[in-house]
């Protein structure tokens, strides 16, 4: 910061997943990181994570995101509303659990930028499961 820094990044492949192969996780990070900002006028991005790495850390990341350094922006990818979609793709979460942390998100978070991709004509996707997206 000392050197002008306006702006802090964290991104990754799944950003949620920091950590857990250290015994810590991405809150702990923001915890730490938060202190730190705390005072400056340098803002803090929290990059792409997924649904499975949120769960259990929603409130202190709901805390993170609401903190006056960090912007009140997440990515957390819902790729289909289906769950034989999500089965098919391999992907390690519900349609219901990506609704737990989006709901849980937005309310614990005021104004809050929530962003998502959603794959169309995944193979064997039905009608209603496009409709159910």
């Amino acid at each position: 910061m000392a050197e002008g820094v306006t702006e802090i990044w964290l991104s990754s492949e799944d950003t949620g997943a920091y950590g857990i192969d250290r015994g810590s996780s991405l809150s702990e990070l923001l915890r730490r990181l938060t202190q730190e900002l705390e005072g400056s006028d340098v803002m803090m991005r929290v990059g792409m994570t997924n649904p499975p790495y949120m769960l259990a850390q929603l409130d202190a990341i709901a805390a993170a995101l609401r903190h006056p350094n960090v912007f009140s922006f997440l990515h957390v990818p819902v790729q289909s509303g289906a769950d034989p979609v999500l089965t098919a793709m391999n992907r390690e979460y519900t349609r219901a659990e990506f609704l737990q942390v989006a709901d849980s998100l937005l309310e614990a978070v005021p104004d809050m930028i929530f962003a998502t991709d959603i794959i169309c004509g995944f193979p064997g996707e039905t009608d209603q499961d496009f409709e159910d997206t």
